[in-house]
């Protein structure tokens, strides 16, 4: 294996892809018999934009595929596959089941149960374990504690659920494996493979990982340059771990990774920070390209952070911004909105909080509270159909929705495709729902729609999730959250599982994601102007310094704190608006010395003040749109027949009258005859 050489890492980080471009230069192969996979969608988008500017004109692109994603075209291993079970179903069928326990009854109750039970299994499924194989009845003794006793009953219930109520059918995360397999039989068919930017921390993206390092054809590039003690390389939280652990499967030591040189970086004394090494560091320690900001609260950190995009955009910069959590780029790309600056963000907004989904849940909330049994009416008279009472709903009670919504834009769409789905489940699992129930679930399956935002032309800021950043860099990156429990955020626990028993499983450790976070702060670090971004407060209470910054602290690490105080004063200064005082002085309008019609001269004498406001200001009122007709516009009207008509015909003019006024007042008036 090592013979093969062609186990790679990169000098730069931030120069990943150009480094998987000269790699795919010097192969020598023709495009069209390359393979290359990269982490993610938009790191596929990356590439091909990286290789059409090089070019500077249209191009034959590879075939790059984002890893989770399985074989394309037609494939006999994959169309023969069970079919597949949505999520969805999962959960409410399993929500159904866990209301005959009496602690807990009601659907609201069950649903959050539910979905964390299937996400808790999904992950299993992810990470090699299968869930429905394991005997919890054996792993719970009887001296376990009662509360347990009672959660092994749920997780039993987890277990045989796929058994009995599947029917052959696989998970969703099942198939996506399978089907990334299924790409080990298709490696023969070109002439180059290339894994660019994994971390090989899932278990079926590194078996075929290393299916591809077996092949003479087969290159490897690996996230960030490992290099270190191998003793650090087996601690849970080290940068490395899981690309350590790739190399042992394939029986490759750390010290056998070729280096692509991409040029000096700091991602050698990151290296040194993040390990435990004693020994003195002989290298240089300059992280003058970064850039601490620490602001007051989570809001002035947003604002901040909309601070620094304006002053490099103002210089001709490209700006990324990565953000660990959904909430922090919601405020973030608030505050960039207030700053006029188009935005591209990964993140999309709830379906529970676009108006259409807003307007449903208010008006079932209301419905459950003042009349419970509105909803069994309509429900009722929609055949027990959920799709059909909201469509039913939507149409004959509009005027209750609120906020109003447009019912056929994109984010409409979106929930009705939802409910529709819900409905569906509600339908072949013979469900039937009260008002409660039905707002409860629509107010989960809401709860994972996501409506894109319309991509914005030419974003001037790009905000991402660690995930999504691999591969990605731009002239400045701002990381912000840099806080302990945000970046790094804990990993994958929860109240089911304690890490005795999910190591008892094969489960790997919660400090998996600290790992990554590490790794992808390191990476990302390494861009030729970076922002470290963090709250001293958040909800009210202290927080913690991110350890990855104290880790550079601890390390000596000289890094630039002179812009944090004219940042945070900028955007104090936000709220600070300049007096502009009154003139309480005596107004001075020039001489007016135009005539004065003698109607006016009564104000003149009687109401000094409307004169001034009519003659010398020249403020007239607005048209009240509402305003009946009055007897001035009848005295015109008279007028107007008389002089037409010329005044002599009584019967002419009277029906000329009677026509104008019914034009005037519309044929319901009142007035029928003058």
């Amino acid at each position: 294996m090592v013979l093969n050489n062609n186990i790679f890492c990169v000098t730069n980080p931030a120069c990943m892809v150009d480094a998987l471009i000269d790699m795919m230069d010097a192969s020598g192969v023709n495009v069209q018999d390359m393979l290359i996979f990269v982490p993610s969608r938009r790191a596929v988008r990356t590439v091909e934009q990286a290789l059409v500017k090089r070019a500077g004109h249209a191009v034959i692109l590879p075939h790059l595929v984002a890893l989770g994603e399985g074989v394309d075209g037609q494939d006999d291993e994959i169309d023969n596959l069970p079919d597949v079970i949505g999520n969805l179903e999962r959960v409410v069928v399993v929500a159904k089941m866990l209301t005959a326990d009496t602690d807990i009854k009601t659907m609201s109750v069950a649903i959050p149960v539910a979905r964390d039970l299937v996400r808790m299994q999904d992950y299993m499924e992810n990470e090699g374990v299968d869930a429905t194989a394991i005997k919890w009845g054996e792993l719970v003794d009887k001296e376990s504690a009662d509360h347990f006793k009672k959660k092994k009953i749920m997780l039993e219930i987890i277990s045989k659920y796929m058994e009995q109520n599947a029917n052959g059918r696989i998970t969703q995360v099942q198939f996506r494996n399978k089907a990334m397999t299924a790409w080990k039989k298709r490696l023969a068919d070109y002439k180059l493979v290339v894994v660019c930017g994994s971390t090989a921390s899932v278990p079926v993206t590194a078996d075929l990982m290393a299916e591809i390092a077996k092949l003479p054809h087969g290159r490897i590039i690996l996230s960030g340059k490992i290099d270190g003690r191998i003793q650090d390389f087996g601690l849970n939280t080290n940068p490395y771990k899981a690309e350590y652990e790739f190399l042992k499967k394939i029986g490759v030591e750390p010290e056998h990774v070729v280096p692509i040189d991409m040029g000096k970086s700091a991602i050698d004394f990151l290296n040194y920070c993040m390990g435990n090494n004693i020994e003195p560091y002989q290298g240089d320690r300059d992280l003058s390209h970064c850039h601490l900001i620490e602001a007051n609260h989570e809001s002035q950190e947003a604002y901040a952070v909309a601070e620094i995009a304006c002053r490099e955009i103002k210089q001709k910069k490209s700006v990324l911004i990565i953000t660990p959590d959904s909430a922090g780029n919601q405020r973030i790309e608030t505050a960039l909105n207030a700053r006029g600056i188009r935005v591209d963000s990964s993140a999309g907004l709830s379906g529970n909080k676009v108006p259409a989904g807003r307007a449903i849940l208010n008006l079932l909330d209301k419905w459950n509270e003042e009349n419970p049994e509105k909803f069994n009416e309509v429900y009722t008279e929609n055949n027990s159909d959920l799709f059909n009472t909201i469509a039913h709903i939507v149409a004959q009670y509009k005027s209750e929705l609120m906020p109003r919504f447009v019912v056929d834009d994109e984010a409409s769409v979106a929930v009705w495709g939802a409910i529709r789905e819900l409905s569906w489940v509600l339908e072949n699992s013979g469900i039937v729902v009260s008002g409660p129930d039905a707002y409860a679930l629509i107010a989960d399956v809401l709860s994972g729609v996501s409506v894109r935002r319309t991509p914005t032309d030419e974003p001037q800021v790009i905000i991402l999730g660690t995930i999504e950043s691999r591969m990605q860099t731009a002239d400045v990156v701002i990381l912000t959250g840099l806080n302990d429990g945000m970046f790094p955020a804990r990993g994958y626990e929860n109240s089911w599982l304690s890490r005795a028993l999910s190591t008892k499983i094969g489960l790997p450790s919660p400090d998996k994601k600290v790992s990554l976070q590490a790794l992808d702060f390191m990476n990302l670090s390494c861009g030729n102007k970076v922002y470290w971004v963090r709250s001293k407060m958040s909800g009210g209470a202290p927080t913690m310094k991110s350890r990855f910054l104290s880790r550079v602290d601890a390390r000596n690490g000289v890094y630039n704190r002179q812009l944090a105080q004219d940042i945070i004063k900028a955007v104090e200064e936000y709220d600070n608006v300049p007096e502009n005082p009154l003139d309480s002085g005596a107004p001075m309008p020039p001489a007016d010395w135009s005539d004065v019609p003698v109607t006016s001269l009564k104000y003149l004498i009687h109401n000094p003040y409307v004169f001034y406001v009519h003659h010398i200001l020249q403020l007239r009122p607005k048209n009240d749109w509402w305003e009946k007709k009055g007897a001035a516009d009848f005295g015109d009207l008279v007028h107007q027949v008389i002089e037409e008509t010329g005044g002599t015909d009584t019967d002419v003019m009277i029906a000329e009258m009677d026509a104008r006024a019914t034009q005037m007042l519309g044929e319901k008036s009142v007035v029928l005859h003058f």
